[in-house]
């Protein structure tokens, strides 16, 4: 295939970032959309990104955007429902947002589709709104089978520098002397974000890939009790950690929906419910979670964590 242009849907996150940084090693035109171009910081000093100012939620700038595009990726999703627009719900930015992607990628005769997931996405049987968005989004796509070129990665627990997992447990121990856990048995098998983007990187051109879901889990099996007393210990937090019975985790969850930035909520105790471990057939990614999270989350100095971040992202 001749890869010129590929357009990245939420390359302006945590995983879209890297993902960019790595495509623009092999494609001509990275194109990534977002609402607000002004307030793009990041990934400017490479001449291969392109920001486009375009509301992708609007189905005739979402075709303007995908235009003449060889690759589409989706990393679109939420964690959180947040206000009553569309593109602030799970059935707006997963499902809504993916058929409207599906119908653009087959009117434009664009041939490639990659899609990120998640572990235990399910349209009907997933223990989530996220999950069962999550899922029914992937049943847009295997609809399409016939006249899309599409390979689906559901990653449990992505980690590296900036994530929203283990930074945000670090610094809710800091701000909370005693921290209660709500599903502490929760099982996961976080994936480090450089391994994410070379195996999506690795499947553009893979025939083998196409028309198949793509399980991501990294090498470590952890509760979630096991990765909380890793942060702490990582990053030299004495906070206690008390485990908390389901009851009052419930509730917990229940108050925590009304605080600001929703640390966490009913669904996400609901997602919980189910371990984001892949099956036992999948071979796991390589990079372990001792191999990156101290250099981002441990008193080591700068110029080391930015040596062996890159490193490990392969850049």
């Amino acid at each position: 295939m001749s890869q010129k242009r590929v357009t990245v849907l939420g390359g302006t996150g945590f995983v879209g970032t890297q993902l960019s940084f790595h495509l623009a090693e092999q494609f001509d035109e990275v194109i990534i959309p977002t609402r607000r171009k002004q307030r793009v910081t990041t990934s400017r000093v490479l001449p291969k990104l392109e920001f486009v100012e375009a509301n992708i939620h609007d189905r005739e700038q979402l075709d303007t955007v995908l235009a003449g595009s060889d690759v589409v990726i989706n990393l679109v999703g939420l964690l959180n429902e947040s206000g009553n627009a569309s593109k602030n719900s799970f059935a707006g930015a997963h499902e809504v947002l993916t058929t409207n992607v599906i119908a653009a990628c087959k009117s434009l005769n664009i041939p490639r589709y990659l899609h990120i997931s998640a572990l235990n996405a399910d349209a009907t049987e997933g223990s989530s709104e996220y999950l069962k968005s999550k899922g029914r989004a992937e049943l847009a796509i295997k609809k399409a089978a016939k006249e899309l070129n599409w390979t689906i990665f559901q990653p449990s627990v992505i980690f590296g520098q900036n994530d929203s997992f283990f930074n945000r447990f670090a610094d809710l121990l800091r701000a909370l002397p005693i921290f209660p856990l709500a599903c502490p048995d929760s099982r996961m098998a976080p994936v480090f974000v450089g391994d994410v983007c070379n195996v999506m990187i690795n499947a553009i051109n893979d025939d083998s890939s196409r028309g198949k879901t793509v399980q991501l889990c990294g090498p470590d099996v952890m509760t979630l009790r096991e990765l909380v007393d890793y942060t702490a210990a990582t990053a030299g937090i004495k906070s206690k950690i008390i485990n908390l019975p389901d009851g009052l985790a419930k509730l917990q969850a229940s108050i925590m929906e009304f605080v600001p930035g929703k640390p966490f909520s009913k669904d996400n105790y609901l997602s919980l419910q189910t371990d984001s471990v892949c099956n036992s057939d999948c071979t796991p990614q390589p990079t372990s979670i001792n191999a990156i999270a101290p250099s981002y989350l441990g008193k080591v100095e700068k110029n080391n964590q930015h040596q062996t971040y890159r490193q490990w992202a392969r850049r």
